[in-house]
């Protein structure tokens, strides 16, 4: 009767062992499947920020005589302005470039300078939406970084709207990835 007993609480707690050894099995496989929050926080906050702080710059010509106002309210709203009636004229200007080259080479310029030279993957985009038509146009093609966002683990700043005087809305979104 005694051995009977020992085989029965042998069996019992195989059968636990196997339990809690699939239990951290499953654990592990969760654990390293997804984005911890915190990754996806930092990824959300610093698309964020640096869309905050793309938006707020103020631009100088490279001759360091021409002043431009911010880039949001300013170069964008031009560059808006310019593609409104496909007319060719800008008023904020530097040397024979159009607003809206001169304003994706900043834009550029600024992102490989500080995301760029983080080794962060991103994409930057700007697309006017047209009041009462509803028509969109991008005001110039897409600023990839880094190869740009291929992987899963992209997160966006979200819309950063800007009212262009009589034209629409400018939609700007800075999506970064790992």
């Amino acid at each position: 009767m005694i051995s009977k007993r020992a085989q029965v609480e042998l069996v019992g707690l195989v059968i636990i062992v196997i339990l809690i050894t699939l239990g951290m099995l499953f654990l592990v496989l969760f654990a390293l499947q997804g984005d911890s929050e915190k990754d996806v926080f930092t990824r959300k906050g610093l698309a964020y920020s640096t869309m905050g702080a793309l938006v707020k710059t103020n631009i100088q010509c490279e001759n360091g005589v021409v002043s431009y106002p911010q880039l949001g309210n300013g170069l964008l709203d031009d560059c808006a302005q310019a593609l409104r009636g496909g007319v060719d004229f800008c008023y904020y200007k530097c040397g024979p470039e159009h607003c809206c080259d001169f304003s994706q080479k900043q834009i550029k310029t600024l992102l490989e300078e500080s995301l760029g030279l983080w080794g962060k993957h991103y994409v930057f985009t700007s697309t006017l939406v047209r009041f009462g038509g509803g028509s969109t146009n991008e005001l110039f093609s897409p600023i990839i970084g880094n190869g740009g966002c291929t992987g899963k683990n992209k997160d966006s700043s979200g819309v950063f709207p800007i009212t262009a005087e009589g034209t629409g809305l400018i939609e700007n979104v800075l999506y970064v990835c790992d």
